[in-house]
C-alpha cells in the first residue's frame, strides 16, 4: 500500500533492518519481519534511478549515499521485472495447485524476489515442504533469508544454478516476462524470451 515515495521509505527501512541483521549476527524478531516484508524492490520506482527526474532528486541522492555502489547497480538493473506479486495471486495459484494434488514437497521458485511465495504457502503444505528459492538481487536474496531462514535461497541468476533435474514436485513462481533471451547453452537454439525461458528451465527441475 502506498505512494511511491512511501514505497521508497519503506525500502530504505527494510535494507536499514537487514543491515542491523547482518552486523548483530541474529534473526530477525517479528516486528523486524514486518519491516523486511514491505520490501517492493524498484521495479514499480524506476524514477529513482532517472538523474532527469527533478521530483525525484532527493530521493536518488540519499539512495546513492544509503547502496553500495555494486548493490545501486544491482538496484538499477531489477527495475525491468522485479514486480511483486499480489497475495490474491498466489493464493490462487496454490489454491491451484492443491486442486491438482500436491499436498507437499520438494518446491523450487525460480525468481523468488523477498519470498512471498514462500511466506505465503499454505501452513500444511509449508510444514511438508522443502523451499528452494532463487532471487539474482543480492539484497533482495539477504531480505528472503532474513525473512524465511529455513528456506534454501540463492542469490544468482537462475540460468547460473547447479540444480538437478527431475528433483522437484512443484515450481511455482511469478517468473520475470520480457521480450528479451536469457543466455543459457542449453537454451539458446530456441531464442525463448525470458518467461518463456523460465517455463522450460524450471519445468526441467520438476
Amino acid at each position: 500500500d502506498g505512494g511511491p515515495k512511501q514505497k521508497f521509505q519503506q525500502n530504505l527501512a527494510a535494507i536499514r533492518t537487514l543491515r542491523t541483521l547482518n552486523a548483530e549476527e541474529r534473526p530477525a524478531t517479528n516486528e523486524e519481519k514486518a519491516a523486511l516484508v514491505k520490501y517492493v524492490g524498484w521495479g514499480a520506482l524506476p524514477q529513482v534511478f532517472d538523474p532527469d527526474n527533478t521530483d525525484w532528486h532527493k530521493e536518488q541522492t540519499r539512495l546513492s549515499e544509503f547502496l553500495s555502489d555494486e548493490e545501486h547497480r544491482s538496484a538499477r538493473a531489477t527495475t525491468l521485472n522485479a514486480h511483486y506479486t499480489a497475495p490474491t495471486v498466489i493464493g490462487a495459484m496454490y489454491r491451484a495447485a492443491e486442486r491438482f494434488g500436491f499436498k507437499g514437497g520438494r518446491v523450487l521458485e525460480p525468481a523468488c524476489g523477498i519470498g512471498h511465495f514462500v511466506g505465503l504457502m499454505p501452513e500444511d503444505m509449508l510444514r511438508r515442504s522443502t523451499v528452494t528459492g532463487i532471487e539474482i538481487d543480492p539484497l533482495t536474496a539477504r531480505i528472503a533469508r532474513a525473512l524465511y531462514p529455513d528456506s534454501d535461497i540463492r542469490p544468482l541468476p537462475f540460468e547460473q544454478t547447479m540444480l538437478a533435474n527431475g528433483y522437484y514436485d512443484l515450481a511455482i513462481s511469478n517468473v520475470p516476462f520480457g521480450d528479451y533471451p536469457v543466455h543459457d547453452p542449453k537454451w539458446n537454439d530456441y531464442k525463448l524470451p525470458i518467461h518463456d525461458y523460465f517455463f522450460a528451465a524450471a519445468l526441467d527441475k520438476v
